[in-house]
C-alpha cells in the first residue's frame, strides 16, 4: 500500500516500483488524501490544460483512472480537500487536509489499512519529501494509522 497526497504523485513518486510490484503478482493499493484541488498547472503545453483550468479535481480523476489501469494498481480516494501551500503566516485553509485533527484524519486510513492488510506500507517522510502541508500531513496520518490498525482496541 503506497499512502499519496494528491493524485498524481503515484505517478512521479514510485510508479516504477508498483508497475514492477504488480508484474511480480503482488496487489498494489495506493491510497490518495487529497483531490488535488489547489494543485499548480506546470505545464503549459498540457493537452487538457483548458479541463485543468475549469476542474482541475475532474482531471485529476481522470489521470488516476488512466495511471491506475497503466500500473495495474487498485486506487482509493480518501476524500479530504487538498491545504496547498501555506500562506506567509504558516497557515492553510479551514478544513483542508492539513488543518483537520491527525486522530480524525487518520480515521479512514485505519480502515483501509484493516481490509487490505499490507505487507508493506509506503509514504512520505517525516518532512514530506518536500515541506508541502499535504506532504508532511500524510506522513504523519500513515504513521497514525499504520499504528492504530494494529490496535485492536482503537
Amino acid at each position: 500500500m503506497a499512502v499519496h497526497a494528491h493524485p498524481d504523485d503515484e505517478s512521479s513518486k514510485g510508479a516504477a516500483t508498483y508497475a514492477y510490484y504488480v508484474n511480480r503478482g503482488a496487489q498494489v493499493e495506493v491510497v490518495s488524501c487529497t483531490g488535488g484541488e489547489r494543485g499548480d498547472i506546470l505545464n503549459e503545453a498540457l493537452p487538457n490544460k483548458a479541463m485543468a483550468e475549469r476542474d482541475l479535481p475532474g482531471l485529476r480523476r481522470l489521470e488516476m483512472a488512466a495511471a491506475q489501469a497503466v500500473l495495474g494498481i487498485d486506487h482509493r480516494w480518501l476524500g479530504y480537500q487538498d491545504s496547498g501551500m501555506p500562506q506567509d503566516d504558516g497557515t492553510v485553509p479551514t478544513g483542508s487536509f492539513a488543518d483537520i485533527p491527525l486522530e480524525i484524519s487518520a480515521e479512514p486510513l485505519v480502515r483501509l489499512i484493516r481490509e487490505f492488510k499490507p505487507q508493506v506500507l509506503v509514504t512520505y517522510d517525516e518532512k514530506g519529501g518536500y515541506p508541502h502541508p499535504d506532504h508532511i500531513r500524510c506522513h504523519e496520518v500513515s504513521i497514525e494509522a499504520f499504528h492504530a490498525a494494529a490496535d485492536p482496541s482503537l
